[in-house]
């Protein structure tokens, strides 16, 4: 994406409340700052807007993932929304397979995740695997 810069006026306004009086210019000659690049297509825009636009892909309302325990050799699939929290997905593993258990740490991408991060914000997609860690105490 490129981004593009706006050439300075000639005229520099420092804008204050009504209250304050009138505007006052800034001092210091605009001959004398450092020329700002800009795209060719900007040169003679009096005002210009840009807006980050991003790849709008559909998320399906909900979707699975799947918890896979390796202690116990089992793998789960949950249906869940992108809106679910992980502490949300661990009580509906529970509901699903409650021998499961052990289900309290999580592992998503190599990395724990917290009971209160959404799936939207992990960028959790559809068939995506968590895997359950026991944490270890001691030598």
């Amino acid at each position: 994406m490129a981004t593009a810069f706006i050439a300075p006026t000639p005229q520099y306004f420092n804008p204050q409340p009504v209250a304050c009086g009138p505007r006052q210019c800034v001092k210091g000659d605009p001959k004398d700052t450092v020329p700002v690049p800009y795209h060719e297509l900007l040169e003679k825009s009096t005002h210009t807007v840009l807006q980050v636009q991003r790849p709008v892909s559909p998320v399906p309302k909900s979707f699975q993932v799947n918890i896979f325990n390796g202690s116990k050799g089992v793998k789960v699939p949950v249906t869940v929304r992108s809106t679910d929290t992980i502490g949300k997905l661990q009580q509906k593993v529970l509901k699903l397979k409650s021998e499961l258990g052990g289900c309290e740490n999580l592992v998503f991408n190599g990395k724990p995740v917290q009971l209160h991060q959404t799936l939207q914000e992990l960028q959790v997609k559809p068939g995506a695997t968590f895997i359950t860690y026991q944490k270890c105490h001691g030598g």
